[in-house]
């Protein structure tokens, strides 16, 4: 799909293209969302460019994603969308910055692209040339990226309040140890449901760390490269777009070092979980060992046993077992240990 952006007595106007149609006048933008071959021949043929492919485009070297040719500027950059599924992906965004035109190609819907349309209906300024309508596009770009950044933050401090915080309709267990009343303790299932937030979250958080990263290398490429293009005006929103980038990079960080606290934590508590429940098995293993040692010498046959003769040798067996399971929990319990 193809769809051109220009100027207009209204400011503003924006047509879908199809292949053979002709630019309209005062186009400065040409958004191109998934191109097949025919709409690729086509803005090749009426702009002159060779547009990049999808596998050029994913190409990691920093070579193959920013350079010039001739007097086109290449910038590609991964752009992270469908945030709000459990499982956000990373998609290709190319911006080609020539003279007249500005050219976008992207196989992603990220939503940082209506947000710059919806300005452009308020501020339609915005397509006075191309670099004009690249800076907005870019901060835009950044905009969106502070957005999720800011929604990766929200998550961290609930599920923080769900490891730290008791819930409100939670009673305290109605006993004490050293003069502390213990809380309810969150359920296994409860903390793996945490694990599993937390790993989306995290992973959420290292995606749009990776797309503010090529984020900041292409504005670092664009200064010196559009030096003699760039006005005073432009060169300063490109000094204010590089330190919102690399705040929001410092940000970025310290929602993963949080995001690593918390899955210490989390691991923390489902290993005392685990060893609460070792500890019972091992206090039951040990208080059943008096018994069966009991039980165990009354259970030889052999012919001479002073006690099998007496009338109240079971009785007293029974009874020898049941102290012999009593005193061990009764120490560990003096002890604190339960």
């Amino acid at each position: 799909m193809m769809t051109a952006y220009y100027r207009s007595e209204r400011g503003y106007g924006e047509r879908p293209l199809e292949p053979g149609m002709a630019l309209p006048e005062g186009t400065v933008w040409v958004d191109l969302i998934k191109p097949n071959d025919l709409e690729r021949a086509y803005v090749e043929a009426a702009l002159r460019i060779e547009l990049p492919t999808r596998e050029e485009m994913r190409e990691i070297e920093a070579s193959s994603q920013l350079y010039v040719d001739s007097d086109c500027v290449f910038l590609t950059t991964p752009m992270v969308f469908k945030i709000d599924t459990p499982h956000p992906q990373q998609g290709e965004l190319t911006f080609i910055l020539l003279p007249k035109y500005l050219i976008t190609v992207r196989y992603t819907e990220p939503r940082s692209f209506p947000t710059f349309v919806g300005r452009l209906r308020k501020q339609p300024e915005l397509l006075a040339g191309a670099e004009t309508a690249l800076l907005g596009l870019l901060d835009a770009v950044v905009d969106r990226l502070a957005d999720i950044l800011e929604l990766v933050g929200a998550r961290i401090d609930a599920l923080s309040a769900r490891v730290f915080e008791a819930p409100e309709d939670s009673s305290p267990i109605p006993r004490h140890e050293h003069g502390l009343r213990v809380e309810r303790v969150m359920k296994s299932s409860e903390l793996h449901d945490v694990l599993s937030s937390l790993g989306r979250a995290g992973d959420l958080n290292h995606k749009v760390r990776t797309n503010l990263a090529a984020l900041d290398r292409l504005v670092t490429f664009l200064g010196p490269v559009g030096a003699s293009r760039f006005s005073k005006d432009h060169k300063a929103a490109m000094k204010t777009l590089g330190r919102d980038i690399r705040s929001l990079v410092e940000q970025s960080g310290f929602l993963a070092q949080e995001a690593n606290f918390l899955l210490d934590a989390t691991l923390g508590l489902i290993n005392a979980e685990q060893n609460g429940i070792i500890k019972i098995f091992s206090v039951a293993a040990v208080a059943l060992m008096p018994p069966t040692l009991v039980a165990s010498i009354y259970g030889m046959n052999f012919q001479y046993m002073p006690e099998l003769a007496w009338p109240i040798g079971y009785p007293l067996a029974l009874t020898l077992m049941a102290f012999s399971g009593i005193v061990p929990l009764w120490y560990f319990r003096r002890r604190g240990w339960l």
